[in-house]
């Protein structure tokens, strides 16, 4: 019988201010059922204004051969999956977040996925979905992302498809080392969505990524509506800043934000000048409220979301327009 190979995975995990969820986050990477003589736990820690660092060096002090980590006062998280590159010794590396929970079977199967294809496969991803339990915030906006006025599959980082399939990006993906250094690893110039772009470039040089559904990750969204607004707007300044750097990749579905506030700014100003009488502007905030409702209550039977939905959903599309129409006017890229 054929040994099953266990090639080393380096886990890069860009680190600032995870004090409630990096004890999870790393409990969860010790836990996978793989040997943890070949994981390797990289943190690149930025200035953290919490515990996260006293944390991190329980953690480290417990598992000196596991768990290194590296000085990030950029905060830059393309920077600091770049410097955990440079010090990683495995054949793969995890794109990983601090505050993400791994099943325990996750690199079973996506070491396996890449080991028995025979396709030019650079990366392979699966869902990432929400814990059971978060407040109440996260728990809401949750349900919108999941949902189609949130994006659910349209947005490939929140996609949870029921079939293996080729897409253009995965979150949470086993990367290939060699790949990724050809291409030239993350770009610094992508604060925000930096996978998305490296996944790009990768495909433009003709590898593959690859999404499979038989594991998933757990990731905790924003528990306030201010880190939720302050999410959006780096996603939308991002793929604005995609936008620039690779023009083919601009989506009609990419514009819905900014055209969502450009089309109130006019409803409003036309409102206002009496263009056109005050119930339009009222019944189209009516149909904008019975759609988020609707929409949310495919995914969430929870009352209170369901109510709250129309203000998450203003925030989730009001924030990434307002990043888009930002990175767009931003100089650089």
């Amino acid at each position: 019988m054929k040994e099953t190979r266990h090639p080393t995975v380096s886990f890069i995990m860009p680190v600032l201010n995870e004090e409630n969820n990096i004890a999870k986050s790393l409990d969860s990477i010790l836990k996978i059922e793989y040997p943890n003589e070949k994981k390797e736990i990289l943190l690149a820690l930025g200035k953290s204004s919490d515990t996260t660092d006293a944390i991190v060096e329980k953690y480290k002090s417990k598992y000196p051969k596991i768990i290194r980590t590296f000085e990030n006062h950029s905060g830059n998280t393309a920077i600091g999956r770049n410097i955990c590159i440079d010090y990683a010794t495995g054949e793969f590396l995890m794109n990983y977040s601090a505050h993400a929970i791994a099943e325990k079977n996750l690199l079973k199967i996506l070491v396996g996925k890449h080991q028995g294809s025979t396709e030019n496969i650079a990366s392979v991803g699966c869902a990432n979905i929400s814990p059971e339990k978060q407040n109440f915030v996260a728990e809401t906006a949750s349900a919108v992302f999941s949902s189609f006025i949130g994006g659910k599959n349209v947005f490939v980082q929140n996609a949870d498809f029921s079939d293996e399939r080729f897409t253009d990006h995965i979150s949470f993906a086993l990367y290939k080392k060699n790949p990724v250094i050809e291409v030239g690893m993350f770009d610094p110039e992508f604060w925000c969505g930096q996978d998305a772009e490296l996944d790009l470039r990768l495909i433009q040089k003709g590898y593959k990524i690859l999404f499979t559904p038989k594991t998933k990750v757990y990731h905790y969204k924003r528990s306030t509506l201010k880190a939720l607004f302050k999410q959006m707007y780096r996603y939308g300044m991002a793929r604005a800043k995609m936008c620039k750097k690779h023009p083919k990749t601009l989506k009609p579905f990419h514009l819905i934000g900014s055209s969502f506030i450009i089309g109130i700014i006019l409803i409003l100003l036309l409102t206002v000048l009496s263009f056109i009488p005050i119930w339009i502007p009222m019944f189209i905030m009516f149909l904008y409220i019975v759609a988020s409702m609707i929409s949310t209550f495919t995914v969430s039977k929870k009352p209170l979301g369901i109510i709250a939905s129309p203000i998450f959903a203003v925030i989730i599309h009001v924030g990434y327009g307002l990043g888009f129409l930002r990175g767009l006017i931003n100089r650089k890229l």
